[in-house]
């Protein structure tokens, strides 16, 4: 647990924030009409934003998965834009919320309250500490960006190369015109044969040579019809009878891999963290909690007991077992606590 001067250093900065807080809400009351305006031409602005920044993001996580090496240290692109656009569309969300409620009659009402006035004062030291703990889930996660990159440079040629999409070249095209070659002239003999046979009276057991080797010719099309797209569905997929050994020397090597970083560095999704950086529960869940309350408390009025309790997590301490970027992110923490 922090020590008391932590917590009174804490306190501080979150009533510098508060009264801070409580200034926008006053300069919002007094000019609520201008208020109005003002946020439905900032949520347009910060919604381009936002989608301009989601759009930087998806191209940078396209370009952290196109090389193996170099996904790490593109990743850490992608997380900066991706924090923009969400402190975006969150600070639009907070704008809306405060600017719309503050001019509504019932929220006006209720915030005369006692629990309103809880709830307001609870508000003004929630933002600052949402949004500090949301910064550090970006740092946490560029940390992990890092060491995953850094992890990544390290991983041989070969397994980088065993890692690469493997097709078996199978010539399921070839299949495919050899049975359209079969059906043709199956069916034609077929066709031929019968309308022999009935032209000049002449039994089935008459033309049963010619029959049997059209019917042989539809078979032998349907069966190479079957097996070529069979063909090319593995084609497709990359997993064909041929690579057996192949899929069991990456996974023998994906293990070796969990067991030197402990993660894969080759298999881990985008925005990959380990843990998390609280020592007693998650604060990216906890942050998420208080966001949601501080926008949608003016609608559903919560009661005092309902306010998640404000802390700030402790800091997980850093681990020889831990990868060195993770260890100097937590470092970090503690320094700033």
């Amino acid at each position: 647990m922090a020590s008391e001067g932590e917590w009174a250093r804490w306190r501080g900065d979150m009533r510098s924030s508060a009264r801070g807080v409580e200034n926008s809400a006053a300069n919002i009351e007094q000019s609520s009409a201008r208020a109005a305006a003002a946020s439905d031409r900032t949520a347009e602005s910060s919604a381009r934003t936002a989608r301009a920044s989601e759009d930087t993001a998806r191209s940078a996580r396209s370009a952290a998965t196109a090389s193996w090496v170099s996904a790490g240290f593109a990743a850490v692109s992608a997380i900066q834009n991706a924090r923009a656009a969400r402190a975006a569309e969150e600070q639009t969300a907070i704008t809306q919320s405060m600017a719309a409620q503050e001019q509504t009659h019932q929220f006006a009402m209720w915030r005369q309250t006692e629990e309103g006035k809880q709830y307001v004062a609870w508000r003004n030291q929630a933002i600052p500490l949402a949004q500090l703990l949301r910064d550090r889930q970006t740092q946490w996660q560029l940390a992990w960006a890092q060491a995953i990159g850094n992890a990544q440079d390290s991983v041989s040629a070969q397994e980088l190369e065993h890692m690469k999409p493997h097709t078996v070249q199978v010539r399921s095209g070839r299949l495919k015109i050899a049975a359209v070659i079969l059906f043709i002239l199956g069916g034609f003999g077929l066709i031929t044969t019968l309308a022999g046979a009935s032209m000049t009276r002449v039994t089935v057991l008459g033309v049963a040579g010619p029959l049997l080797l059209a019917l042989l010719m539809l078979a032998v099309a349907v069966y190479l019809t079957v097996n070529g797209k069979r063909r090319r569905q593995e084609e497709q997929t990359g997993i064909t009878w041929m690579n057996t050994e192949l899929r069991s020397i990456v996974a023998a090597e994906a293990a070796q891999r969990v067991a030197r970083f402990g993660f894969d560095p080759l298999a881990v999704p985008q925005g990959y963290t380990g843990f998390a950086w609280g020592a007693t529960f998650d604060p990216s869940a906890y942050a998420d909690q208080l966001m949601w309350m501080i926008i949608n408390g003016p609608v559903n009025f919560p009661e005092p007991d309902e306010l998640p309790a404000l802390v700030m997590p402790d800091v997980l301490a850093p681990n020889p077992a831990f990868r060195p970027e993770v260890n100097a992110a937590l470092a970090d923490f503690q320094q700033q606590s």
